[in-house]
């Protein structure tokens, strides 16, 4: 049984698969073997895919790479909620602390669940006491 939850955002999927980071993939490697048990919104596979196709349009990583990270994100075992539940939530609390909808969903998720949000994004760690920022 994991020992604790998180919710993972898309920035950190694209720092694993694409930069290799040590703390992104550290934390892919606590999921996949059942150390902790992760959630994302099912937002995180568009925004994993978008933030995908904007590095092979830059040419920082070629379709393919981008086509299998993006299986990769889908294999993971992570539990994607239904936007559908988070919608509403998400609404109120973008209001209250004016970050966007999207990144409510993700801050919605964790607090919701009592879990840590796992992020690379600043301005979405700092919306919620909930948050670890992994470093650059």
């Amino acid at each position: 049984m994991p020992a604790f939850s998180i919710v993972v955002d898309a920035s950190i999927a694209i720092r694993a698969m694409v930069d290799e980071h040590d703390e992104a993939l550290d934390w892919f490697a606590r999921i996949e073997a059942g150390a902790v048990q992760a959630f994302w919104p099912q937002l995180a596979f568009v925004e994993i895919a978008n933030g995908l196709a904007t590095l092979v349009r830059a040419r920082r990583i070629d379709a393919e790479a981008a086509v299998a990270g993006l299986a990769y994100a889908l294999a993971a075992p992570i539990e994607a909620e239904s936007l559908g539940v988070l919608a509403q939530p998400a609404l109120a609390l973008a209001l209250a602390r004016s970050v966007s909808a999207y990144d409510a969903c993700y801050i919605v998720l964790a607090e919701a669940g009592k879990a840590t949000l796992v992020t690379a994004d600043r301005k979405l760690a700092a919306a919620t006491e909930a948050a670890v920022l992994i470093g650059e």
